[in-house]
């Protein structure tokens, strides 16, 4: 099928009761984009869109199982689709459509929050893991904004974080802000067939976050589906840290001079804990200057201890932060002083409308003692709060 492209966005119709296909698309016989959908024919669901500016005046193909109604319902629009649905959440942010998981490239940065995340344009099921992106002044109010990172030959994108290189140590320009994620190679046909596994791997944005460049492999295939990658800097040890899962319930830790090349501390192993560590320091509120690192993962367990730079030592045994397994895959933001802000995956269920999905309300996050070891406590960002006084 040849397309013309008239305007940017590429409107794909999605239909969630029909099969699922999978359609390549190719500009003068070079690919540039493999999804799976479910092709709207007779019905139409909603319409997902994907950002062809750059092939503008163009002609591209697309390959694949599609209908003759489905290929007659794909058109070019210069918006994307409207986020409006009655029954959208007023303050959890979602997706403007499809599917939402796990919360990426936590920053603040320049006044402005930045919210990534793990994001499926094509349909309200887990697949085509892109990074979606948001802003905020207040992190409770969100404007979407244009689709930060698409899949590639290396795999999807999955989960990673942001660190603002204030000192130019990474060599791509002061304050440039860089993105750690991992290619989920195997994830889609296009890595399969070039024989590329899960690997880390950076962008860069020189424009304040809107526009993310990919640079290239930080760190090769380790073991499992390594993935997740969490960096901050350690000034006591004078290093960059990244804690990084492995597979199971194993985890590494990872020092850095330069932000590019990095080398292996630590390997933990902790029984029910698994994805997208993180390593953090908390005040203690009932104990007056006393402060506990933290090791976190997925679920919501962790352990509380000490970290020297190179190694964490836990102190107490793994622990649980969530009485439901609502939420998932937290991960706290950089470049915020004074305070640690946690964002995580809700994992609702409902789909109705166009999108599935939402994440929590921001919380600071602190510890109360209790005897000899240390929980978890979250409030809800004091923004909130304002929000609520302010009508």
């Amino acid at each position: 099928m040849t397309v013309q492209i008239t305007a940017r966005y590429l409107y794909l119709p999605v239909d969630k009761n029909s099969p699922v296909v999978k359609l390549h698309f190719f500009y003068h016989r070079e690919k540039f984009q493999e999804i799976d959908i479910s092709p709207g024919a007779d019905a139409v669901d909603f319409y997902s869109a994907m950002d062809v500016e750059r092939y503008i005046g163009k002609a591209i193909e697309i390959a694949g199982d599609l209908t003759m109604g489905a290929q007659e319902k794909i058109h070019c629009e210069d918006k994307r689709p409207s986020a409006k649905y009655a029954f959208r959440p007023q303050i959890h942010f979602t997706a403007e459509t499809g599917w939402l998981n796990d919360p990426n490239g936590l920053i603040y940065a320049d006044g402005v929050y930045h919210l990534y995340h793990q994001w499926n344009p094509f349909g309200t099921e887990w697949g085509n893991m892109h990074w979606g992106h948001a802003v905020s002044r207040d992190m409770i109010t969100w404007e979407h904004r244009p689709m930060a990172l698409e899949p590639d030959e290396y795999g999807t994108v999955f989960s990673g974080c942001a660190w603002r290189d204030s000192e130019n140590t990474a060599g791509f320009g002061k304050n440039a802000l860089l993105f750690f994620y991992t290619a989920s190679g195997g994830c889609n046909q296009w890595s399969v067939d070039a024989g590329n596994p899960h690997t880390q791997r950076l962008a860069v944005s020189l424009d304040g976050g809107g526009t993310l460049e990919k640079r290239g492999m930080i760190l090769g295939h380790i073991k499992g589906d390594n993935r997740d990658p969490k960096v901050f800097y350690h000034k006591e040890s004078a290093a960059y840290i990244m804690t990084l899962f492995l597979d199971g319930n194993e985890f590494a830790i990872f020092r850095s001079q330069d932000l590019l090349h990095w080398t292996k501390s630590q390997r933990l192993i902790a029984e029910n804990m698994q994805e997208c560590p993180d390593l953090f320091l908390l005040e203690v509120d009932n104990a007056p200057c006393e402060k506990k690192w933290v090791f976190w993962s997925a679920d919501g367990y962790y352990m509380v201890g000490e970290f020297d730079g190179y190694k964490f030592t836990p102190e107490t045994e793994v622990l649980a932060a969530y009485s439901t397994n609502l939420g998932y895959a937290a991960q706290t933001f950089a470049g915020m002083e004074n305070r640690t802000v946690s964002v995580a995956w809700l994992r609702t269920k409902s789909d109705r409308g166009n999108f599935r999905g939402m994440m929590s309300i921001p919380t600071e996050l602190s510890l109360v003692k209790q005897g000899n070891s240390w929980k978890m406590c979250f409030r809800p960002v004091r923004e909130l709060w304002r929000r609520f006084s302010e009508g």
